[in-house]
Order: structure tokens, then C-alpha cells, then sequence
């Protein structure tokens, strides 16, 4: 066991190993509803373009590039700015049944698209590729809106990548990270859960005392 940990170890660039803590904590503090994610974010979506462009996986290279890396900044100013006091207080909230299906369709669509251009690549996994980028781009739109449902989203690329797409390409330290991935999705949908109710109790408590005199506020089930 000692010996194939320290192949691993070897085999693996430091570049990997930084992309890997940093993306760490960039997920650590989404799970703790802090916006000091972005910043990390920043920092593993530079590193794990470099590394998936080394990998010749262009899909999410261009994913951590194009997409990832300018939503660092609009996802800070979103959280920041778009709260009822504009004081890095922007609630979590639910998509509506028509929203999901709407979603739904476009990770279908885009993953379509990604899997025809890529095919006139040489990415060796057109398919799962295709349908990773498209999952992660809904996903990451709706954690700039701090929608609950992207962590299912995240739960399935996290799934996909641990499972067959990093061991495929021998990227071992990405595929461990991705396991503790999907075991902080988990906790973090468990988390914005409770944050939600707390949100709705603190709507319940916080009416105005005019209100109280004539009707006691109604707890939610």
C-alpha cells in the first residue's frame, strides 16, 4: 500500500496537488455559505485550466477558462451586492418546478453541442466531457444565485469525474479530491437546507410590532 501511495504522489505534479487544495476550500466555504469562495475558486480554475489543457481534456479547459474564471468575479459581486441590504446577504432559495425543467433542458442541449464539437476533436472523452461542462456551467449559474438545486448538479459531476474521468487519465489526486467533492455537496445541500429554514424563521420573527398586535404570525411547517 505504501509503495502505490508513493507512486501516486510522485506521479503528480505540485500544480495538481495546489489546484487540489484550493478547490478544496473554495467548495469548504460555498458548503459554510461564505463568499470568500470566490477567491479560491479563482485561484483552482487558473491552476486546473493549465492542467486539463496539459491533458488535452479542451471541454473543461475551456470551461475553467472562459466560463469559470470570469464568474469568480460576477458570482463575488452577486453574493456581495444582490442581497435585500446589498451586504453580502443574498438568501438561498428553490428553483420553481418550471425552472428545473427548464434547466433540465438546458444541460440537455449544451451537452448535445459539446459532444458533436468535441467529437471533431482529439478529446478522448467526447461524451463524458461534454456532458460534465454542461452540468457544471448550469450548476456554477446557480450557485452565483445561490439556488439550492446546483448542489445536485454538483453531486453528479463530482460523481463523474471521481468514477471514470480523472482515473482514466491517471489524474489521481483530482479524482481523490473529487470524492471528498461529493461528500461536501452532500453536506452542503444538507446545510443550505437549514439555512433556508432559518431564513424563513427569521421572516416569521422579524414582523413589525403593529402587525403582531392585530394577527400572530403564523410559523411555517
Amino acid at each position: 500500500m505504501q509503495q502505490i501511495w508513493e507512486t501516486i504522489v510522485k506521479s503528480q505534479s505540485a500544480v495538481e496537488w495546489v489546484a487540489a487544495v484550493t478547490s478544496l476550500l473554495c467548495v469548504w466555504l460555498t458548503v459554510r455559505n461564505n463568499i470568500w469562495n470566490w477567491f479560491w475558486g479563482f485561484i483552482g480554475v487558473i491552476l486546473y485550466g493549465y492542467i486539463f489543457l496539459n491533458y488535452k481534456n479542451y471541454a473543461n479547459a475551456g470551461l475553467q477558462i472562459l466560463y469559470f474564471l470570469p464568474i469568480q468575479f460576477i458570482g463575488w459581486y452577486v453574493w456581495k451586492r444582490k442581497g435585500p441590504n446589498q451586504d453580502d446577504d443574498l438568501p438561498v432559495t428553490r428553483l420553481t418546478t418550471q425552472a428545473r425543467l427548464g434547466w433540465a433542458g438546458v444541460t440537455v442541449i449544451l451537452t448535445g453541442i459539446l459532444y458533436v464539437v468535441l467529437r471533431f476533436t482529439n478529446d478522448p472523452l467526447p461524451f463524458f466531457d461534454g456532458i460534465t461542462t454542461a452540468m457544471s456551467i448550469v450548476a456554477q449559474y446557480l450557485q452565483v444565485h445561490k439556488k439550492f438545486e446546483n448542489w445536485w448538479l454538483w453531486i453528479a459531476v463530482d460523481v463523474i469525474y471521481a468514477g471514470y474521468v480523472f482515473p482514466v487519465q491517471q489524474l489521481y489526486v483530482s479524482a481523490g479530491l473529487y470524492v471528498i467533492f461529493t461528500a461536501l455537496a452532500i453536506v452542503g445541500a444538507i446545510s443550505w437546507v437549514k439555512i433556508m429554514r432559518e431564513q424563513v424563521l427569521a421572516k416569521v420573527t422579524d414582523v413589525p410590532a403593529s402587525e403582531t398586535e392585530t394577527e400572530p404570525a403564523r410559523p411555517y411547517a
